[in-house]
């Protein structure tokens, strides 16, 4: 099942993430998203996330981290608006910094929709922080 969430529409923001996957086998994916209306819908996913069988990747495939069925974990994200980059940590740990965003600006670069594709029980929540100008 894909939910979704709205989002200020910050510049640069911190995203703290928690996340409790119900089963290791069926997987996850989450991407921060920036998108608009101008006469036809458009979007662009920014930053993206994604489990499969116990491992946790980034949106360049690289593996980073482990989990388990029911136990939550944490991920801080920061996104940089100025440079189009991103860096993120597991449970306060650094895990990659200045990564690109992916998918062109179709607006002005800012991330305004959460979407994660669940399945089960799993659970996301997100609090943002950061600046609108």
């Amino acid at each position: 099942m894909i939910t979704s969430g709205n989002l200020p529409n910050y510049k640069n923001c911190i995203y703290n993430v928690d996340i409790t996957i119900d089963s290791p086998v069926s997987g996850f994916e989450f991407s921060i998203m920036e998108t608009g209306i101008d006469g036809s819908f458009k979007s662009a996913n920014l930053i993206t996330f994604s489990g499969a069988e116990g491992y946790v990747f980034d949106q360049s495939g690289n593996f980073f981290a482990g989990y388990a069925s029911g136990v939550p974990f944490d991920l801080e994200i920061h996104h940089d608006f100025l440079n189009s980059t991103f860096s993120y940590y597991k449970d306060n740990i650094l895990m990659a910094n200045g990564l690109d965003v992916t998918g062109a600006s179709i607006l002005n670069g800012r991330s305004n929709l959460l979407m994660f594709t669940k399945h089960g029980e799993s659970v996301l929540s997100l609090q943002a922080t950061g600046a609108i100008g």
